[in-house]
């Protein structure tokens, strides 16, 4: 029996099936955070959320969470900077 490796079997890279975070840029407007712990942080010009180790910091205008859900968020608005850290 051949074995089918799991690149194989889908066109997603590979990083989605490792369990770490995965964050999708869509121009300066948009984020999907995929692997999402917590919100630690949310106004219109800061969103900070705890992706396990690390946290994501948003900073902004306009910013908000268009969707929320166990395994991610989408986040919206003028993103002007996105900063990594460690998670507290």
């Amino acid at each position: 029996m051949k074995k089918i490796s799991l690149r194989e079997l889908t066109e997603f890279p590979l990083e989605y099936y490792t369990g770490e975070p995965h964050l999708e840029i869509i121009g300066n407007f948009e984020c999907v955070v995929d692997g999402l712990k917590s919100i630690v942080e949310y106004t219109s010009g800061r969103i900070r959320l705890n992706i396990g180790k690390r946290a994501v910091t948003f900073t902004g205008e306009g910013l908000h969470i268009n969707s929320f859900t166990p395994q991610g968020a989408v986040v919206q608005g003028n993103i002007m900077c996105v900063e990594f850290s460690d998670a507290d």
